[in-house]
Formats: C-alpha cells, sequence, structure tokens
C-alpha cells in the first residue's frame, strides 16, 4: 500500500460534472411536470412556446454552473496522520466530514446505466449506524475506485482494535481465480423463474387497479357522449355480464403482471454473481444499477431466507442478510441474494456461521389466545356488515351470506396456519424465528451480536403468564408475541452470551 496515495485533496473525475449536471436538470424538470401535461392537453401560441424554451434554456445554464461549482467544490483526502477519511463538499454552505477508519463497515462499488455510459464508478462507504450512505463519491474512474476501495480496507483492518484474543479479520483484496471457493451465478432462465414465483400477486393488484380506472374513465365518457356513440357503446358487454370475457381478461392481466415482474427481476439481478473466497463472499448484480459489495460474518447481524411452495419445487431460496444500522427497518440494510439452490444457501450459512453443533434446541410456540385474538378480528367485520345490512331491506342477503362465508372460512384457515407456522428455537448459538403462509421464512442471529431484549406484558396476558419479547440487533428487530414466562430462562441465556463473549461483530 502506498503511505501517499490519496493524501492530497483531490476531485472526482471531470466526467462528474456531466452526472452531477444530468442528476440536477432531471430534479428541475421533474418539479415542472405540469408544464408537460400543459402543452398535451392545449395548444399554446409561439410566443409561449418560446417564452417556455428560453425558461428551458436558462434553466440548463444554471444548471451546469451549479454542477461545475459542486465538482469543483467537492474534495476529499485520505488522512493518514490523524487517522480518517476525510471529505468536503458544498456549493453555498461547506459539510466537512472525517470518518476514522476504525469507524469504516462496508466499502463497495455501484454504476447506474448513467454511470456506465460515461465510465465511471461510485464508492459508497458506510458506517455502522448511519441512516444512509456515509460517503458516496459519484464519479470515480475504474483504476482510483478500486485502488481508493482497497487501501480504505486495508487502513480500517490495519487500526481495528484488538482486544482480548479477539480474532481480526484478514487482509481484504480482490478476489482472484486461485482464491475464488465456489461461484454461483444467476442465468436467464433461473431470472425468469424468479419472476414467475415472486410478487406477481402484486403485480396483478397494481394492474388490475390501473385498469380498473381506466375503463371506469371510458365508461363515464361513453355516457357522457351516449348519442353519438351509442351503437358502439351497446356492443361493448360489461366484464361482469360475460364469465368468458372476464376470465379472458383476468388471464391477460395475469400475464402482463408476470411479465412486469419479470422485467423487475431482471433489471434488479441481471448478472448475479455470488463468490466465495477464503476471506469474503463477494456480490456483484443488477443492471439498472450495478452493486459490488463484500460480505465478512462479523458484520451479518441477520440471516432470513424465504422461499414459497412454487420457488421451492424450482429450487430457489432467497437470502436476506441484514448488516449494522441504527434503523429499526430490515430492509433498508438488507442484500436481497434471490435463485439460489437449497446446496448453495446452505454453503453460504456455513460460511458465515460456521460449522456450529448444538448441543441442545428448544422451540416454542405462541399460546392459542393469539389464534383467539386474530380469528376474532376475522370475524369482527363480518358481523358488523351483517348489522349495518338490516338498514338496506332491498339488498340480497343471500349474495352477501354467501360471500361473508367464503371470507370467514379462508380467513379462518389463513389464520390458524399462519399461528401454527410461528415457531421461535433457541439453540447454543443462535435463536431462530420460522413463519409464513405462502412466503416461508426462517431467520436467525448468533445470540451473542444481540443489542437488548424488550419484555412487555399486557394486563390481559398476567392471569395466563404470557409476555411479548422483542430481541433487539443492530441489523433489525425479531419480535414474538403471547408466549409463555417459561422462556425466561432462555433469555437470560442470551443475556449471559452476550456479556461473557469476547467476540466483536462490528
Amino acid at each position: 500500500m502506498d503511505p501517499e496515495a490519496f493524501s492530497v485533496p483531490q476531485r472526482q473525475s471531470i466526467l462528474g460534472v456531466a452526472l452531477i449536471f444530468s442528476t440536477t436538470l432531471y430534479r428541475f424538470l421533474r418539479g415542472f411536470w405540469v408544464l408537460g401535461v400543459y402543452f398535451i392537453l392545449s395548444n399554446p401560441s409561439s410566443a409561449t412556446i418560446l417564452m417556455v424554451s428560453l425558461g428551458l434554456v436558462a434553466l440548463g445554464v444554471l444548471a451546469l454552473g451549479y454542477s461545475w461549482l459542486y465538482y469543483r467544490k467537492f474534495l476529499f483526502h485520505i488522512d493518514y496522520t490523524n487517522q480518517e477519511f476525510v471529505l468536503q463538499k458544498g456549493v453555498f454552505s461547506t459539510e466537512d466530514m472525517a470518518i476514522p477508519f476504525d469507524k469504516i463497515q462496508q466499502v463497495y462499488l455501484k454504476r447506474s446505466l448513467l454511470q456506465r455510459l460515461i465510465n465511471v464508478y461510485s464508492l459508497v462507504i458506510e458506517t455502522a449506524g448511519s441512516k444512509g450512505d456515509e460517503v458516496n463519491i459519484k464519479a470515480v474512474t475504474r483504476e482510483d475506485a478500486q485502488k481508493l476501495s482497497s487501501i480504505l480496507i486495508q487502513v480500517k483492518q490495519a487500526h481495528r482494535p484488538q482486544e482480548g484474543g479477539e480474532y481480526l479479520d484478514s487482509e481484504e483484496t480482490p478476489s482472484s481465480e486461485h482464491s475464488r471457493l465456489w461461484t454461483h451465478k444467476l442465468d436467464f432462465l433461473t431470472l425468469l423463474k424468479i419472476g414467475i414465483s415472486t410478487n406477481y400477486i402484486r403485480g396483478l393488484a397494481l394492474v388490475i387497479a390501473f385498469f380498473t380506472t381506466i375503463y371506469n374513465e371510458l365508461n363515464s365518457f361513453f355516457k357522457d357522449y351516449a348519442e353519438e356513440v351509442s351503437e358502439y357503446y351497446k356492443q361493448v358487454p360489461a366484464p361482469t355480464e360475460s364469465i368468458g370475457v372476464f376470465l379472458v381478461l383476468f388471464f391477460i392481466l395475469l400475464l402482463i403482471s408476470i411479465i412486469i415482474t419479470v422485467v423487475e427481476v431482471y433489471l434488479k439481478y441481471y448478472g448475479l454473481t455470488l463468490v466465495q473466497t477464503r476471506e469474503s463472499l463477494e456480490l456483484e448484480m443488477g443492471l439498472k444499477t450495478n452493486t459490488k459489495v463484500s460480505l465478512k460474518p462479523r458484520r451479518v447481524q441477520l440471516m432470513q431466507i424465504i422461499t414459497n411452495p412454487v420457488q421451492k419445487y424450482f429450487n430457489l431460496y432467497e437470502t436476506r442478510i441484514a448488516l449494522a444500522s441504527s434503523e429499526n427497518a430490515l430492509l433498508k440494510k438488507k442484500i436481497h441474494i434471490p435463485g439460489l439452490g437449497k446446496d448453495t444457501v446452505e454453503k453460504v450459512a456455513l460460511f458465515l456461521y460456521g460449522d456450529v453443533e448444538s448441543n441442545f434446541e428448544q422451540m416454542f410456540s405462541p399460546h392459542k389466545l393469539m389464534l383467539i385474538r386474530r380469528l376474532f378480528f376475522v370475524f369482527l367485520p363480518v358481523a358488523v356488515s351483517f348489522l349495518i345490512l338490516q338498514w338496506f331491506p332491498y339488498t340480497s342477503h343471500a349474495i352477501w351470506t354467501g360471500l361473508a362465508i367464503g371470507f370467514t372460512i379462508i380467513g379462518g384457515i389463513y389464520q390458524y396456519i399462519r399461528f401454527r407456522s410461528l415457531k421461535l428455537i433457541f439453540s447454543a448459538e443462535f435463536l431462530q424465528k420460522k413463519q409464513g403462509v405462502w412466503n416461508e421464512r426462517e431467520e436467525r442471529f448468533e445470540l451473542f451480536k444481540m443489542q437488548s431484549v424488550t419484555v412487555s406484558q399486557p394486563f390481559w396476558y398476567k392471569k395466563r403468564n404470557l409476555i411479548n419479547i422483542v430481541f433487539h440487533t443492530a441489523g433489525g428487530d425479531v419480535s414474538f408475541k403471547a408466549v409463555n414466562k417459561d422462556i425466561l430462562p432462555y433469555i437470560n441465556y442470551i443475556l449471559y452470551k452476550v456479556e461473557s463473549t469476547n467476540r466483536k461483530w462490528m
């Protein structure tokens, strides 16, 4: 490592001006979307077009000037004396930021489509507890990005404190063919399977809502001009008047939702490559935004494994790895790795946690009071609806009764399966939570990484000796409700593991 590298304040690549300009101009134009609607719906005069054009030119000049000033005032360097990475930025007000080497948690590279076009990288530095990217240098050449990333990782390792014989991760270096233990890549067929089996219900709901809105608007339009288009309007059947039309429309919308989901998955996870080296898991993925990240076992706070019956048939599992975050929102600091086979998931878990054998395992389930409460909230809207129907004597009670019975049966079965799936499992080194009706979800964390635990008892739990528990970690919370007090000795065991270990997790 060159001890003088990046020791002098320097700027981003000159191509960053184009990136800053396009981003700034986009933000400005996004605020004037009403202007575009006006030009589409009206017939503006030549004078209006000229004035708007001059305004847009002036806006472009201002955006270009701002981009140049932002580029000139954006400086960064490494202060080896004070052991800090220093960043200075700001046009109208200056912001100085200094990050100690031992506070750096993650350094990775990413690229958007525009950055690919101008051949620059974003270098992102994250620290524990930050709500967003602590530092994001958006226009760095490939050579500088890799060199700066390597230096920051090395100085972070060199200045990390070593206490109580704590094992320190070995120096992180770009993986080579000889250091790779195994590689997993997503091909197009796997991406297609993920798109088919993931979130298509959500996409179907959005598509149906969109087309329903359009249908209602067209229906209102035709009714307003019934005389002019009466012959055509009468020939168009309503969807409810023809089962065949309804089914065809449903399958068309379902197909559209699947296509949208496949495209979304393709853009997000294109080129996903997972490589295990001796030191880390290296992940690269994304077409719209290409991201490269290196994962170390000690930084992982929570791990989730998610699948559903369709994905299980295709042998597809999604792994979500949560890193340290002050946010109580697991998804904000979670790395999604979809399309893994069961054997690959086991390899990932083996690398992150090692080959740990447990000499005991204790499982807890929620009390049936939780099921009764959930069933009550299923039956409540049905009972209220029947009371409301008494005020509408001309409403068909037979149809409404059929719908209510169907809703009650489906809702009751769903809540029962959901209740039965809830499991909290203690072992010598881990806490696991399992749940899910359609999407089966398992999440786990190492006991010594727990930060705190919250135990609460509503007054209606006291008679049955039930409590609610929330386990707090730096990667998010794991909660479990309506469990018997017999669980308390195991909570004490976790607290013992936290206090007695000298292992670090930051």
